[in-house]
C-alpha cells in the first residue's frame, strides 16, 4: 500500500500548471500556505523554489534571486532551486555564461542543489518523488530494489502498465480500473488516457510515443540503428 504524501504549496502556485497537476494525483494532500520563502515544503526541511527559465533570467538581472538564495538557506535545511522549461530560455538577453556562471555559484559556492524540469507536468512529478523521499526515508537507490515475481494475473496486468513511461503502480491500478483490460490501455487514444486522474497531455503523448514508435534496434547485437521488421532467425 503505498504511504500519503503531504505537500505544502505557497498560495501565489496556485494559479500555476503545477499546483494543477499535484491536485489531480491520487494519494497526494496539499496544504495551501502564505509562505515567507519558497514556493513548495515537502517535508525534513526540503523547500523548492520554483522558476521557469525566463523568471530565473530576470532573477539575476535584478538580484531577487541572491536575496531568495539567502532566505531560503536561513529557513530550510535542504533548499532548492528548481528551473522549469527551455534553459537557456529563448527570450532573454543574457549571455548563455552569465547563465552558467549563476548555475556554478549556486552548487558551488551557495552549496545549493539545482535541478531542471522539462514543464509544469515534469516538476509536480519530481516535486512528488521528492516528497515521497524526504517523509518515508526511502534510503535504497531504486535502481538496486528487488522486484518481487507477481503473485497473479492482476499483478501480472499492472507490472505491464506500470512499465509504461511516468506511470508506476498506482496510476497502473487506476488505467486497469478505468479501461479494464492491458489491450484496452494500451490502444487508448491520448484524449483518452487523459481523462484519468493525474495522466495530463505530457504524459499521454510519452505513453502513446513508447506505443507507437517502430522499435529500433540499439544493442550490440542487433547493430545500432537497425530496425527489426519480423522475427529475428535463429542462429
Amino acid at each position: 500500500m503505498n504511504q500519503p504524501i503531504r505537500i505544502v504549496v505557497d498560495t501565489a502556485e496556485r494559479r500555476s500548471a503545477v499546483y494543477r497537476t499535484l491536485t489531480d494525483l491520487p494519494e497526494i494532500t496539499i496544504e495551501v500556505a502564505r509562505l515567507p520563502t519558497a514556493d513548495y515544503l515537502l517535508g525534513g526541511g526540503l523547500a523548492v523554489e520554483r522558476k521557469t527559465g525566463a523568471d530565473f533570467a530576470a532573477s539575476i538581472v535584478d538580484r531577487r534571486l541572491f536575496t531568495q538564495v539567502a532566505a531560503l538557506k536561513a529557513a530550510y535545511g535542504q533548499p532548492v532551486v528548481l528551473i522549469e522549461g527551455a534553459f537557456p530560455p529563448a527570450r532573454t538577453r543574457m549571455h548563455p555564461n552569465a547563465l552558467r556562471g549563476a548555475l556554478s555559484y549556486l552548487v558551488a559556492i551557495e552549496g545549493l542543489t539545482v535541478l531542471r524540469s522539462n514543464d509544469a507536468e515534469d516538476t509536480a512529478l519530481l516535486l512528488v518523488q521528492l516528497a515521497r523521499h524526504a517523509q518515508h526515508r526511502l534510503k535504497t537507490p531504486p535502481s538496486t530494489l528487488a522486484t518481487p515475481r507477481p503473485r497473479d494475473l492482476a499483478q501480472q496486468q499492472e507490472r505491464i502498465i506500470a512499465a509504461l513511461p511516468e506511470v508506476g503502480p498506482t496510476l497502473a491500478r487506476h488505467l486497469l480500473a478505468t479501461f479494464g483490460s492491458v489491450s484496452a490501455v494500451v490502444t487508448a487514444a491520448p484524449e483518452d488516457l487523459r481523462r484519468v486522474a493525474g495522466i495530463g497531455p505530457a504524459r499521454a503523448a510519452a505513453i502513446r510515443r513508447v506505443l507507437d514508435v517502430g522499435y529500433t534496434v540499439t544493442s550490440a547485437d542487433g547493430g545500432a540503428g537497425g530496425r527489426r521488421s519480423g522475427l529475428a532467425r535463429a542462429e
